[in-house]
């Protein structure tokens, strides 16, 4: 359970989370203990563990203490090309922060084996983001600019090839593979699209 941020209650719930992510960047998130936050923050683990039940718990805590709106939101300019290619260039932008990198790594493939905490994952981010960017892609599908299938498949195809290269492949995540991804999404309604972006 989050602890209520005020007052020393904040500043303690900030020492600690910091120190979660120091520690994940130094070491790597699969090595990092209770242990060591505890010692780290100068706090008691019976701290930790009265806050947040688990490890992965912990982390998913930092993880939206440090993911800003941005790389979330899917933007709304008029043009879904260019505002799929903002929303997606973000992930690269958060992506290439080592730190956040490894912590979203560590996070999602805990969540795996994690029942509760992939249960939280979704509520705390996967669930408000596809809320949130439903509306703009039926939109655009109304336009005549996204093919006409269910928004959530469109997300899919937008976001399954980056977790693909970050996960699995290794592959580089450039801005021109996220370019590519997002004329290829848009191509199936505009087969123009992809020689003109």
């Amino acid at each position: 359970m989050t602890p209520t941020s005020t007052g020393r209650t904040a500043r303690s719930r900030e020492t600690i989370l910091r120190a979660a992510l120091d520690l994940c960047a130094e070491q790597s998130y699969g090595s990092v203990t209770m242990e060591a936050i505890a010692a780290r923050a100068r706090v008691g683990k019976p701290t930790l563990y009265r806050w947040w039940p688990s490890k992965g718990v912990l982390y998913l805590d930092v993880v939206l203490a440090e993911v800003s709106e941005r790389f979330l939101v899917l933007p709304d300019t008029g043009d879904i090309a260019a505002d799929l290619r903002t929303w997606i260039r973000g992930f690269l932008d958060l992506f290439a922060e080592p730190r956040l990198r490894a912590l979203c790594v560590g996070v999602v493939g805990t969540a795996q084996h994690d029942p509760e905490l992939k249960a939280m994952v979704r509520k705390a981010i996967h669930d408000p983001i596809r809320a949130r960017n439903q509306s703009r892609i039926a939109a655009a599908q109304a336009a005549g600019q996204l093919p006409a299938m269910e928004p959530d498949v469109i997300e899919d195809m937008l976001i399954s090839p980056l977790w693909y290269r970050l996960l699995i492949s290794e592959a580089p995540l450039t801005p021109e593979y996220a370019d590519a991804v997002v004329a290829a999404v848009v191509g199936v309604s505009d087969p123009g699209v992809r020689e003109t972006s």
